[in-house]
């Protein structure tokens, strides 16, 4: 006679049993507690999981399995990640350099970028368009020094000084 055990959860208490099966004859029935169980399933992964030096073994091989047009692809992809970052960087440099605040840059550049052309004459008309992107004259201070960001006028700007430029009461 063959004896063959089975866990099956009780559906009574919850708790997880152990069925021993013999061969024709009346099954026993034995309790297992839920943590035993999860123990017991516990150390058969164990058994069955290879150690980290293996792992690290196959991470290697597996690598070292790669064509050289695969390696030349990844090395492509990351070269064309750098030059994204570098012509980000760039950009937000000239935005910066334009009088945008820190704050907004992210959003003029996302703005900017999408158009089609020159992207310094897309920000030049970007600019004009939505002056309340430039700062004013603000001082500012970086690394101790103080540094005033002056902006050039508005045509507006500009007509005004010149209409009410003798107006003692006009602020310029």
């Amino acid at each position: 006679m063959e004896k063959t055990e089975e866990i099956v959860n009780d559906e009574e208490t919850g708790k997880e049993i152990t069925v021993e099966n013999n061969d024709g004859e009346k099954p026993e029935v034995k309790m297992v507690p839920l943590e035993k169980a999860q123990e017991m399933v516990n150390k058969a992964l164990a058994k069955n999981l290879p150690p980290k030096e293996e792992m690290e073994k196959y991470k290697e091989w597996k690598e070292s399995q790669k064509t050289e047009a695969e390696r030349q692809e990844q090395q492509r992809q990351e070269l064309e990640s750098l030059r994204q970052e570098k012509l980000t960087t760039q950009r937000e440099n000239i935005i910066l350099k334009k009088g945008v605040p820190s704050d907004d840059s992210d959003y003029v550049l996302f703005k900017v970028a999408k158009m089609d052309g020159d992207f310094e004459e897309n920000l030049d008309n970007f600019l004009k368009i939505n002056p309340k992107f430039i700062t004013k004259g603000e001082t500012k201070m970086t690394t101790g020094f103080k540094q005033t960001v002056t902006t050039p006028k508005t045509e507006r700007e500009e007509h005004l000084d010149k209409k009410y430029g003798d107006n003692p009461y006009y602020k310029k």
